[in-house]
């Protein structure tokens, strides 16, 4: 038998390109399924991240007032409220207030002290008004006035000190203590002696025009001190400046009125030395 290679040439060649589509067209099916693939994952991604950025947190804000209609004030399931009430409700709801109401012992206190003190029913037999006179640490003695226990001082200054003992006692449920008050020369020679740089120059002190007092110890810090700095102002008493810095003396109070009327803190009441003063060269 003779072999045809013409004739066999031809039909080589058919299935030659028939193989090569077939691999054509598998390869693109291949290609095509992996697109696929890749699109259905980066969508399952693209998915999941709207969830858990977008949709999960809003419906987890409207889910707890999915409700809220029905929570307004005059809001009736199957009724229709006014915009006004839906909105607004019933109207302001006043609520109770908790500031304590004005303490009428310490506005009478302030009333008080705006006035000068010319009689106290505490100590009814001390009249400011006969005036005052003499020299520091020798002044007459209608000039001072006793508060017991052998404490003095000048009338007016005694007569402001009882209306704030009585306001302190109110307090306390005590009167206040004191360690010293009116001071004579002789007194203050005697505590120049024994405390130095601490007392003033006998015939300077304040101790003795009758204007100053000293608390006890127990008195002079404490709740009984802060009392004192709030309310002692009001009849006149302070713990002077001097006393909080360049000495450090809290037990010691004046009746500022009389200081300034005196002028004790000015440079010319160093200045003029030991003379005799009264109420009048002031009046």
């Amino acid at each position: 038998m003779s072999f045809d290679a013409d004739a066999l040439a031809p039909a080589q060649g058919r299935r030659s390109r028939r193989s090569r589509r077939l691999l054509e067209t598998q390869e693109i099916q291949i290609r095509s399924t992996h697109r696929r693939r890749k699109i259905l994952t980066r969508s399952g991604v693209l998915a999941g991240f709207a969830l858990a950025m977008v949709v999960y947190p809003v419906m987890g804000t409207l889910a707890p007032y999915a409700d809220a209609m029905e929570n307004l004030p005059g809001v009736v399931s199957g009724e229709s409220p006014s915009t006004a009430r839906a909105l607004l409700g019933d109207g302001p709801q006043l609520l109770a207030s908790e500031l304590p109401l004005p303490d009428p012992d310490v506005a009478s206190a302030t009333i008080a002290a705006a006035t000068q003190f010319t009689f106290s029913t505490y100590l009814p037999d001390c009249d400011p008004s006969v005036g005052w006179e003499g020299r520091n640490g020798r002044l007459t003695d209608a000039s001072l006035c006793s508060l017991g226990n052998g404490s003095q001082l000048r009338n007016d200054a005694a007569v402001a000190f009882a209306e704030m003992n009585a306001a302190y006692e109110d307090e306390f449920g005590r009167e206040i203590c004191l360690s010293d008050s009116y001071r004579t020369l002789q007194g203050q020679v005697q505590t120049k002696a024994s405390r130095g740089y601490l007392a003033a120059t006998p015939g300077t002190s304040v101790h003795g025009w009758g204007l100053a007092i000293d608390l006890c110890r127990a008195d002079s810090r404490g709740a009984s001190k802060a009392w004192l700095e709030e309310y002692g102002r009001m009849w006149g008493w302070v713990n002077p400046g001097w006393a909080k810095s360049s000495k450090w003396e809290p037990w010691h109070w004046e009746y500022e009125p009389g200081t300034d009327e005196i002028g004790v803190y000015e440079s010319a009441y160093w200045n003029v030395g030991d003379i005799y003063r009264s109420s009048e060269d002031y009046s």
